[in-house]
């Protein structure tokens, strides 16, 4: 899979930014600051439908509009197996700043759900450190990623789950208030653990598919490093081995889930909120036999997070039989010359990779010699 073309419209710092790209490598160069990793996030969202910066879809939108409303728009045609596929977020800033978002495939108006997943990419940047170190949301993000453009009822799933549990967060506050009966909880409890099986099961199939990858890529960057992933569902008490010695079907995971959230009935009315379940979801990366996030070095953590993210654009392209766009956000200037060797062997075989850097010495022209070059300054992309 390629982008062919893409069109940033009161982007970011990008008011009007069009450029062709090619196969093979496109790379983007310029001083920090000057928009980079603001077109990046917009190719981006062309897979995922949502930043992967920013919760707030205003911070997207050009200053120039905050103060007087607008339209945004993010449009990309990719092209697959002689198949284009044209896909399009408007956002439009009513004149009392209320923002509407809107997503196209091929002109026509679809769900964010049905949007995921029709251009498949794979973002790299040097934050992706956090995957190791960072909290358990982070990691809970890289598998919804990941598994939302593989599985088109993935971002459904999470969607339906998050309604039942506010329905029943709400359920325990007035519980806990007077104001409801205890006995109505079962009801929620029943929708909760059907919506929830979905999620464990699937988040421990692609784990340990992960694994294997990730430690393969691992052992390719450095000889020395054992890589293992283990699943930390939040499921019960001490049922995590559950889930690592066996393979639980979805009915199976129902009836744990079911059970657990009967026995934490007090427990979660007491806090007003539900205690488990795959919203408390993470997983641990172990490195050499010990938790990643304390012993692993800043360079071994960016191996284990390139690996990580190698694996998950191997697992695309397993699944959809399409490879997906590699975009490569600066993250050369954290690896010595042999590393950015390695990574760029590792990529060679996608049909398209965008790399971004402030520093174009750190690119080898010589192993990207057919590559096309943009410039850019202050928002505008100048083809070279």
């Amino acid at each position: 899979m390629r982008l062919k073309t893409l069109s940033l419209s009161n982007y970011r710092n990008h008011k009007d930014s069009s450029i062709d790209l090619e196969e093979g490598f496109n790379v983007f160069y310029g001083l920090n600051g000057q928009g980079k990793s603001n077109l990046f996030e917009g190719i981006y969202l062309l897979s995922i439908a949502k930043s992967s910066r920013v919760s707030n879809d205003k911070h997207l939108i050009n200053n120039a509009l905050a103060d007087k409303g607008g339209h945004t728009q993010v449009l990309g045609i990719a092209e697959e197996k002689g198949r284009n596929v044209k896909a399009q977020i408007d956002y439009d800033i009513s004149k009392s700043f209320e923002l509407i978002k809107t997503f196209r495939i091929n002109g026509v108006i679809v769900s964010n759900q049905e949007f995921v997943g029709n251009i498949n990419s794979v973002f790299f940047d040097t934050d992706d450190i956090s995957i190791i170190s960072g909290p358990p949301l982070v990691r809970r993000k890289y598998l919804n990623i990941l598994l939302s453009q593989i599985n088109n009822d993935h971002v459904k799933n999470l969607q339906r789950y998050q309604k039942v549990l506010y329905q029943r967060n709400s359920l325990l506050k007035n519980i806990k208030d007077g104001k409801s009966n205890k006995s109505e909880i079962e009801f929620w409890d029943e929708r909760l653990s059907e919506e929830a099986s979905n999620i464990f099961f699937e988040r421990n199939k692609i784990i340990k598919t992960i694994t294997q990858s990730s430690k393969e890529f691992a052992k390719n960057f450095n000889n020395n490093i054992n890589l293992n992933i283990k699943y930390l569902p939040k499921i019960g008490r001490n049922l995590e081995n559950k889930f690592l010695d066996e393979n639980p079907s979805t009915d199976e995971i129902k009836l744990i889930f079911y059970e657990s959230l009967k026995k934490n009935h007090n427990r979660d009315i007491d806090q007003r909120i539900t205690t488990i379940g795959p919203h408390r979801d993470d997983f641990e990366i172990v490195f050499n036999d010990s938790p990643a996030s304390i012993t692993a070095s800043r360079g071994q953590s960016r191996i284990i997070s390139l690996s990580l993210k190698l694996s998950e654009a191997k697992e695309i392209r397993s699944i959809t039989e399409r490879k997906p766009i590699l975009i490569l956000d600066d993250i050369f200037s954290e690896l010595d010359e042999k590393m950015r060797q390695k990574v760029v062997s590792e990529i060679l075989d996608f049909d398209q990779i965008l790399l971004s850097t402030a520093d174009i010495e750190l690119i080898d022209k010589n192993k990207i010699s057919d590559g096309k070059y943009f410039s850019i300054s202050s928002g505008k992309v100048s083809e070279d």
